[in-house]
């Protein structure tokens, strides 16, 4: 069988064959950088602001930028251009395992190698932040932001069944639940996201991450999780569905809204949405921390929804495109404006030290939660298989949990071998 990877590889093998038999393709400038950006007004925004900047102050080479040219699916887009040889030089809004098959095709560029690599880290006060996004001593993208996952609660459900404050453990999640839950009625918390390959970063690896200190679920072609994190991580999600503490499915009704569930794992992308639709339910939100076993001793680590950017290998202008993202990443008024524009965390871990963010949190509660997690958070797994991998995740380990088809320990040890064996296949 032909993977993805195998059928790009011969696509972009064939373009260079064409080209090389004179079959025209985009020049690639070098008197100017192309940056694609993600398609959404607030990220535009932001960029038109920054390149205008960059533009006026005339300290390198013109940026001119344009949102991903894209009615769907980006990476698609990305790989169509990557194709037709009309990439640009930087492209923004890469996920991290989008940017290992990238690399694994041979199409972006060592970030690590580039001039002022490390300068950019300290500047940013990212270091501790990359770990997750290094590689064999490589990086191929660069993340912009870093949007947690933690647990909103409703605080008047809370205080009325005795909780002053959010759940921190899976004990304290189950004593709330003996009191607010009641079987096919009302639930203590929504565990499980959905049945999409993409919610395990919402429910499974968040709990995961948490209950292992932010170590990784894999490594290389080696599924890690089948050890006493992830079995505790599991053994939470099959005591709330034994004890009828969560449901199956919530359909498309938002349960913090109604107390159908009182607590449920979001992201900060929530709150624009609950101050849009739903303000009377946000004002009685309390952001608590991703749960575990045992109490934290510092702050607890959860999952990253981030997204990143990468520099092309086929760009003419590598040095002048690093020294504007540079540049872009590294000015904090750019970072406090990226924070106003779009609510989402600089991938930062001094958000709230740093005296030029102190106004923006000062009143905001909710956005210091999740800024407060920044530096612990960690984004998915460095892997161009992410799709197949989460899938299997869903159904050997998730689903069967959900349905009370196995023990936690045997369907954890079903989905990492499943998950070696195909990883052992695609190579």
């Amino acid at each position: 069988m032909t993977s993805r990877r195998d059928a790009l590889l011969l696509a972009l093998g064939g373009a260079a064959l064409l080209a090389g038999c004179g079959q025209p393709r985009s020049e690639r400038r070098t008197d100017r950088i192309r940056l694609w950006v993600a398609p959404n007004a607030a990220e535009e925004g932001f960029w038109k602001i920054a390149v205008a900047k960059w533009n006026a102050a005339r300290i390198g080479l013109p940026v001119e930028f344009t949102t991903i040219p894209t009615a769907g699916n980006s990476e698609d887009t990305v790989l169509s251009a990557l194709v037709a040889g009309t990439e640009p030089d930087l492209c923004t809004n890469v996920f991290s395992g989008f940017a290992v098959q990238l690399a694994a095709l041979g199409q972006v560029a060592n970030l690590a190698a580039m001039p002022g690599y490390d300068a950019l880290l300290d500047r940013r006060h990212m270091r501790s932040i990359m770990a997750g996004w290094e590689q064999g001593g490589q990086v191929v993208a660069l993340p912009i932001y870093s949007s947690p996952t933690l647990i909103w609660w409703r605080a008047d459900l809370l205080e009325a069944n005795g909780l002053s404050a959010p759940p921190a453990t899976y004990a304290d999640v189950y004593r709330f639940c003996e009191r607010y839950a009641v079987r096919g009625t009302r639930y203590g918390m929504q565990v499980v996201a959905g049945r999409a390959w993409q919610d395990r970063w919402f429910d499974y690896i968040s709990y995961y991450y948490a209950a292992s200190g932010g170590q990784p679920y894999l490594a290389g072609n080696k599924a890690l999780y089948d050890n006493p994190a992830g079995l505790q991580a599991a053994g939470f999600i099959d005591r709330m569905y034994r004890q009828g503490w969560t449901a199956l499915d919530f359909d498309a009704e938002e349960p913090l809204v109604s107390g159908l569930a009182a607590g449920a794992v979001r992201g900060p992308w929530d709150v624009e949405r609950f101050a849009n639709i739903y303000p009377e339910t946000l004002a009685r939100i309390a952001v608590g921390p991703m749960i575990a076993e045992g109490p934290s001793t510092g702050t607890r680590s959860t999952f990253s929804d981030s997204k990143g950017v990468v520099l092309f290998r086929n760009s003419r202008v590598q040095r002048e495109a690093f020294a504007f993202l540079s540049w872009a990443l590294g000015d904090e008024a750019l970072n406090l404006l990226w924070l106003r524009r779009t609510g989402l965390s600089p991938a930062r871990d001094d958000l709230l030290t740093n005296p030029a963010f102190a106004d923006y949190y000062r009143g905001n509660a909710l956005a210091r939660a999740y800024a407060n997690h920044v530096a612990t958070a960690r984004p998915p797994a460095l892997s161009e298989h992410t799709i197949d991998i989460q899938k299997i995740m869903s159904a050997r380990l998730v689903e069967p949990l959900m349905l009370g088809a196995t023990s936690p320990a045997a369907a954890l040890a079903d989905a990492v071998a499943r998950t070696n064996r195909m990883l052992e296949v695609q190579g």
